[in-house]
């Protein structure tokens, strides 16, 4: 370039129009490249006949199995132990009486007898039914929540023995006992004062539940509609968790640990897929490959979840601490291992497909909460360790006394999740997760709490 002064201007190259050309050619081709790849990628192709979601049709319960219980092992079904394997059942065979797996028949039911006058007269007696009135609560303890007011005795909520709870109802099993361990308050969310109760509750960090909240139960309405969800989350693949039986335990890196394998694997899923495993759900052992469907952030958002949408002192109390809505689809049998986590918890059960297509038991899940300073008797495997937080005893199987001797002062309590039912989770409160049916379930953390964090300390936390 000439300038008025008769001197010659010199550019640097990247500063010449060819070279701003050829990046702006680069950058081009790149995308066009970027695009074939998408085009030609099987995941981002538009719909076939295989990606498309198959239409429901109405099956009778013949042929899903039994809809009271999943399909038994095979006699004599096991999984050897194998010294420096974590996985395949290995874990839990540590726990076991004689290192061995699933030998012999699964745990069966011998627990408490059906109340005298039904459901109903449960209700009336001060005892707490399920909506459905299947099952009932051991003790009164639904009339007293309303004598409670806003200052919870010291002994709410009340904790059983784990083995009775067990006995009564193993948590491999789907079919829902006549009694169960229920002590958790139940708050109407549409009566002010049993509102205000359950906000006091929540400024405690004690847990409980609600329900008749109208923005959750317009949810549960719309995603348990055939092709709703299908339609919804499309034919994108998303993170789904498998195991190679009904049991997930969350693990996070290796901890330097040899020999150590991770206790699932993540593999990518469609969710018409992954509908197809749950409505065969109750026609599988509980030996048999399972797989935890999970949506997260961006896929889900507050919006999704209303409740989740806004600062508010019962649901989310620091909303600028949220980190955003996560949602876990499970069907019966699927367990996720005891474990605490260290933040504010609110679950939220979304419902699940119309049982008359076959789920049954939809849109419900059980847990088993136990105070935080049950970790001197959870036997939790300790930080460091890839699983951390998590009990490394097998609560399904006979436990090994000699190994595990506290095992047996442990106590705990069960709530059974209905559609829309919201339960509150203190930070540290040790809780174990069983899918009872097809069911949608997210939650959201809102912030830590301080309040039981000593207690986990006493067990190295």
């Amino acid at each position: 370039m000439q300038l008025a002064t008769g001197k010659s201007k010199r550019y640097r190259f990247y500063q010449t129009p060819e070279f701003k050309a050829a990046v702006c050619f680069g950058l081009a081709l790149a995308s066009l490249c970027y695009l074939g790849y998408q085009l030609y990628d099987p995941r981002y192709a538009g719909p076939s006949d295989d990606d498309v979601a198959k239409p429901y049709v109405a099956v009778h319960a013949s042929t899903v199995g039994a809809p009271h219980e999943k399909r038994d092992p095979d006699p004599g079904a096991t999984r050897k132990w194998q010294v420096g394997k974590s996985w395949g059942g290995q874990w839990r065979a540590s726990s076991e009486p004689g290192g061995a797996y699933m030998a012999g028949r699964p745990l069966e039911p011998h627990g408490v007898g059906a109340f005298g006058g039904g459901a109903d007269a449960a209700t009336r007696a001060g005892f707490y039914a399920t909506p459905s009135g299947d099952s009932v609560a051991v003790e009164a303890v639904a009339g007293n929540c309303s004598s409670y007011g806003v200052a919870p005795p010291a002994h709410y909520p009340a904790h059983y023995p784990i083995t009775q709870i067990i006995e009564n109802w193993p948590p491999d099993s789907v079919a829902v006992p006549p009694r169960h361990f229920a002590s958790l308050c139940v708050f109407d969310h549409q009566d002010e004062i049993q509102r205000r109760q359950a906000t006091a509750f929540r400024k405690k960090e004690l847990p409980f539940v609600v329900r008749n909240i109208g923005e959750v139960d317009a949810v549960v309405k719309e995603w348990s509609t055939p092709g709703v969800l299908e339609r919804r989350l499309g034919t994108k693949y998303y993170r789904c968790e498998r195991s190679d039986d009904n049991h997930f335990m969350y693990h996070g890196g290796h901890g330097g640990l040899r020999g150590w394998s991770s206790p699932t694997e993540n593999v990518q899923m469609r969710y018409a897929d992954w509908l197809a495993y749950a409505r065969n759900a109750y026609n599988t052992t509980v030996l048999e490959d399972h797989y935890y469907f999970r949506v997260s952030p961006p896929d889900m958002t507050p919006k999704d979840v209303p409740i989740f949408s806004r600062d508010d002192p019962l649901f989310m109390p620091k909303f600028k601490e949220s980190k955003g809505v996560h949602c876990r689809f499970g069907y019966a049998g699927i367990v996720a291992e005891a474990h605490f986590d260290g933040s504010r918890n609110m679950v939220v059960e979304l419902g699940g497909p119309p049982e008359s297509l076959g789920h049954f038991n939809s849109g419900r899940r059980r847990y088993m909460l136990a105070r935080p300073l049950e970790c001197r008797n959870a036997y939790l495997l300790p930080k460091g360790h890839p699983s951390g937080r998590h009990s490394e005893i097998d609560w399904s199987r006979p436990v090994d006394g000699a190994k595990f001797p506290k095992w047996a002062k442990m106590r705990a309590l069960e709530v059974v999740l209905e559609p829309g039912d919201v339960l509150y989770i203190p930070g540290y409160w040790i809780h174990y997760i069983m899918s009872l049916g097809t069911n949608f379930q997210c939650n959201s953390r809102s912030g830590h709490s301080t309040a039981w964090q000593s207690d986990v300390g006493k067990c190295g936390f």
